[in-house]
């Protein structure tokens, strides 16, 4: 039972970029680790979430492998959710650390830039284990999150760039859920669903990158990754219900009289099978 809450790939994908950030970024940056945890712990768990789950779709040909599959996603953003919880309580009790400002020309580069390399290189490692890099290229959420992005850059100033770009990942990822969702209810199961997710992903990705940057290049608080995070969550949950939700319990229970029924019918047909086979027999004799 122990086993249903492990998983290896996971802990790897979320942990192992954390540490290397809240290192970095208190060496180069005087971050606290608990800003770190706070900020990354959630986007990183729904990162490895979505990912491992078109890793599934991918190579799955038995449907009865999607439970499971779902399981292990809702792992992975109870990975990304324990670290983010234990950096939010615990920024109370350093509170005075945690809202410094940080000054941008006290920073330095190497920081962020060791952060999105070790992130990016994990994320292309795991991408290539879960079903091969080329599975994770779609062009129509491609397309969608970039010409979002492009159109916040094209309207806002240059003084709010960053919180302009964070949120317009958000809104290119709940574009491409809604454009999947219509390609689901057309009978395009699989491109809706696998559009859908990669839309999520490459938002979140994007809007990792575009957070260690802030550190930089103006102060990651200026993108309030607490809200960013809730608004994440929540187009996650929507996903996650909308293409993954679990039977209920009153399918459940006609699921299961179904079966029964179904049992009882092949016994009466294997006794019916039985009788005619000693009908037959009394016949030729």
């Amino acid at each position: 039972m122990n086993d249903l809450f492990f998983d290896g790939y996971s802990l790897v994908f979320i942990i192992l970029p954390l540490l290397c950030a809240c290192v970095a970024m208190h060496i180069s940056a005087r971050a606290h680790w608990s800003l770190i945890l706070r900020d990354l712990g959630l986007p990183l768990g729904l990162i490895m979430a979505f990912t491992a789950f078109v890793g599934m779709l991918r190579g799955a040909s038995d449907p009865s492998v999607v439970g499971h599959a779902t399981g292990m996603l809702l792992l992975a953003l109870m990975y990304g959710g324990i670290p983010a919880s234990v950096g939010y309580f615990w920024g109370f009790r350093v509170e005075g650390v945690v809202n410094l400002t940080l000054k941008s020309t006290e920073v330095k580069w190497w920081g962020p830039s060791i952060c999105i390399i070790t992130f990016l290189v994990i994320l292309a490692w795991f991408m290539n284990e879960a079903a091969g890099l080329d599975s994770f290229y779609n062009p129509i959420p491609l397309t969608v999150s970039a010409a979002t992005a492009f159109i916040a850059l094209l309207i806002t100033n240059r003084k709010n760039v960053l919180k302009a770009l964070s949120q317009s990942f958000l809104l290119g990822a709940l574009l491409n859920v809604l454009i999947g969702i219509i390609y689901y209810y057309n009978d395009e199961i699989g491109p809706g669903v696998a559009i859908g997710l990669l839309g999520i992903v490459y938002g979140l990705t994007a809007y990792v990158f575009v957070y260690f940057l802030s550190f930089k290049l103006s102060d990651p608080k200026t993108l309030d990754p607490p809200l960013i995070n809730w608004h994440w969550l929540e187009v996650s949950g929507f996903v996650i219900f909308m293409f993954l939700a679990p039977v209920s319990l009153p399918e459940f229970i006609s699921d299961i009289e179904d079966d029964e029924k179904e049992k009882k019918v092949e016994l009466r047909i294997q006794e019916l099978e039985r009788k005619l086979d000693l009908l037959s027999q009394q016949s030729t004799q």
